[in-house]
Order: C-alpha cells, then structure tokens, then sequence
C-alpha cells in the first residue's frame, strides 16, 4: 500500500518560500525521486535561474505558466489573462499529480488571494494528490490550507536589503 503524500506549506512575508521548496525538490530528485514544479505568476521568459534546474535535472520538470506579478507595477497582463494561467496551472497540476512523486505548487496561496484560483480547487487538489508529495508557497496560505497541510513554515522577515534601495541579486535571489 502506497503512502499519503505529505503536504507542506512555505508561507508569509518573508523570502525563502521558493527556496526552500527548490531545496526539498533538489533534495528529492537527488534521492531519485520524480519532481514538477508549477509556477502560478512566474513567466518562461523570464530569465531566472529556477527555469534551467532542467538542464541539471532530468528528474526535475518546471512549467512557468505564469504572466507575471498580479497588480504589481510591472503588471502587464489583464485580469482575464491572469485567470486563464492561474486555471491553465491548476490543470497542469493536476495532470501532473499522479506521474511525480512531489510536486511543487509555486505562488498558489497568492493565487487564492488574488481570486485567480478558488480555495476549493485547492482543497480539491490537495485532497486528491494519493501518494504525490506536495509543497505550496506563496504568502498568506489560508485556514483551509494549513489545516490540510503536514508541515507548515512561515517566513518572517526581520531585514531585508530591499529596505535599504537594494536590487535583487542574480544567483541568490532570481
């Protein structure tokens, strides 16, 4: 008989949510494991470091299936065309599921905040993941969420160099 996969959660308002979820999923497919990655608002042509783990892993997929930052400055995308990559990422995961054995949902908690993804359509997936191991980031995962979650870490931040003027760094922070 299979295991339940976990379910982990990487939350708050600090940085490291995807970090640390690259990290567990580095660690699993070094442990042979098969991992995808789903990413909610981050674009493929983007040029972040994340989207060539590929090239270094063959036991690593990642889908980009974002258009970017919801209602940031740099937002380019409609409401609309932000819904349809949120549902189109929802889809891939949940096509994705039952072929890996952990699979990383990147930003879907801020997904849910910004009404891109229904709670329930999280619930659901998460409900239905069977033996996938699962790791949701994205600040304020709801009630819902930690309530199904195993393990759950929030991030705080205490200091940061974007406090001070401070540009993200290529390699450490993208």
């Amino acid at each position: 008989m299979k295991v339940k996969g976990q379910v982990y959660v990487f939350t708050g308002n600090g940085k490291g949510k995807t970090s640390a979820a690259l990290g567990v999923g580095v660690r699993a497919a070094l442990s042979g494991m098969k991992v995808a990655i789903v990413q909610w608002y981050k674009e493929k042509r983007w040029p972040i470091a994340e989207h060539k783990i590929g090239k270094h892993f063959t036991n690593i997929k990642i889908y980009p299936l974002g258009t970017g930052f919801f209602k940031l400055p740099t937002d380019h995308a409609t409401p609309p065309e932000h819904r349809r990559a949120a549902q189109a990422a929802l889809k891939q995961a949940e096509k994705l599921m039952p072929k890996v054995d952990l699979l990383v949902l990147d930003e879907i908690n801020n997904a849910v905040i910004d009404k891109l993804l229904a709670q329930t359509a999280v619930t659901k997936l998460i409900r239905r993941r069977g033996s996938t191991h699962l790791i949701l980031t994205g600040r304020g995962a709801s009630k819902a969420t930690l309530r199904l979650a195993d393990l759950v870490t929030e991030m705080k931040k205490l200091k940061h160099p974007f406090d001070k003027g401070k540009k993200a760094i290529k390699g450490l922070d993208y």
